[in-house]
């Protein structure tokens, strides 16, 4: 019965594994930018990212904007930065021009750029930050002062990346945690090997992440890219938990190994996904 149990339970997991796969073609989180304008300008102004290399993609009709602000913007041309929203990208942009009801401007999608310049252009006239910013997370929050001309304030790598690397290990813990109880294993040091080994693999997937993530700005099949990554970590898992672990047989090790980690990917990276989006706000 045992047997037949454990053996029902892995189906039903490896085939939760696979839910994510069946959401639509382009699916997952998107970079974003979030840009939080203090001592704005009076009257109507429009906020966009100035990039170096412009492309045909229509993000915007300019029909729809004053060309006067519209001009504004693209008042650094002649140096070689050019607005990213009102001049085109090679991939799609959202955003707009002007601030949401709480003030911030958004722009996301693949045709974020990862190095740019904020514009204003306003009633009183146009300016542009001096220096440019390179985003190095993939939700980015920025505080732009108008008055001084100057980013006063970006979100912090080391706290969205701990962010992130908890809203992973902790669902994770708990879910192979108690998979690890229901297997029967009970010592210290077999939970002290699982607690290390999480903490390994864990680490490891979050330097992919930050490593191709941000660089690439995501991927349309973001659950099948993850789960390529998922496959190293099962491999690695696997052989620490079959030489590792103490107590039961090789073959139980191993199958709680499965079990784990289609159980982890299943419910790992929605946390994920809502922790690092709550970042763009």
């Amino acid at each position: 019965m045992k047997r037949r149990l454990l053996r029902i339970a892995a189906c039903l997991l490896l085939c939760l594994a696979a839910l994510p796969l069946s959401a639509a073609a382009d699916t997952g989180p998107k970079p974003a930018v979030t840009v939080h304008v203090v001592n704005a300008p009076e009257g109507t102004y429009y906020l966009d990212l100035l990039i170096t290399d412009p492309d045909d993609y229509e993000n915007i009709d300019p029909a729809d904007y004053d060309p006067e602000l519209i001009a504004g913007l693209k008042s650094w041309e002649d140096e070689g930065w050019y607005p990213a929203l009102a001049e085109g990208t090679n991939a799609p942009l959202f955003g707009d021009l002007t601030p949401g009801e709480d003030g911030a401007h958004r722009f996301t999608y693949f045709g974020l750029p990862q190095t740019f310049r904020i514009a204003v252009s306003s009633p009183g006239g146009a300016q542009a930050t001096a220096e440019p910013f390179t985003r190095t997370v993939f939700y980015t929050r920025l505080t732009y002062d108008w008055e001084t001309n100057t980013v006063t304030q970006a979100t912090s790598p080391a706290g969205f990346y701990g962010l992130q690397f908890l809203s992973t290990l902790a669902p994770t813990l708990i879910v192979e945690g108690l998979l690890l109880w229901a297997f029967g294993f009970r010592s210290r040091r077999d939970w002290l090997v699982f607690l290390l080994v999480n903490l390994v693999t864990q680490a490891g997937l979050h330097l992919w992440i930050a490593a191709d993530l941000v660089t690439a700005g995501s991927h349309p099949l973001y659950y099948l890219v993850l789960l390529v990554a998922e496959i190293p970590i099962l491999l690695v898992e696997l052989a620490a938990y079959v030489f590792l672990l103490q107590e039961h047989t090789r073959a139980r090790r191993a199958l709680y190994a499965l079990c784990a980690n289609a159980a982890s990917y299943a419910v790992g990276y929605l946390p994920l996904h809502l922790a690092v989006e709550w970042l763009a706000l």
